[in-house]
């Protein structure tokens, strides 16, 4: 594979990753956003919801300005896209299973984009392994 080609497939989960972040960052911040996302138009919490989402929100920035940290040397940073993988995304995976089973039926776009998440972050953090040894 052309070294061009691989730097884009190791550089692209990171984008993923920083859109996916940013966009739960808004939405935790804002209950309509997370409402619109999670297929629950009328979701109004209380104060005590809205400061756990408010936590979660500051988490999800932090990751994002992480990520795009990780971005300016995605080879050298590889070890950020793994641990976003495993076990963040893994685990947002696991929590949108749950809610699924449960009976949220609108949680299945989540877990194929948390599948899609985790695949293309695992062989980000293997190209640039490749490259690193090579």
């Amino acid at each position: 594979m052309k070294q061009r080609g691989k730097m884009v497939l190791i550089k692209l989960p990171y984008w993923l990753g920083i859109a996916a972040d940013a966009l739960w960052a808004v939405a935790l911040f804002s209950p309509t956003v997370f409402g619109l996302l999670t297929g629950r138009p009328d979701f109004d919490p209380d104060l005590d919801v809205r400061l756990i989402m408010a936590i979660g929100g500051t988490l999800m920035t932090g990751w994002t300005c992480l990520l795009i940290w990780a971005l300016q040397d995605p080879i050298g940073r590889r070890a950020v896209i793994l641990l976003t993988a495993f076990p963040v995304v893994f685990g947002l995976f696991l929590v949108s299973l749950i809610g699924f089973l449960k009976g949220g039926t609108f949680s299945s776009w989540i877990l194929v984009k948390t599948t899609i998440l985790f695949v293309s972050m695992i062989a980000s953090y293997g190209f640039a392994c490749d490259t690193q040894q090579g």
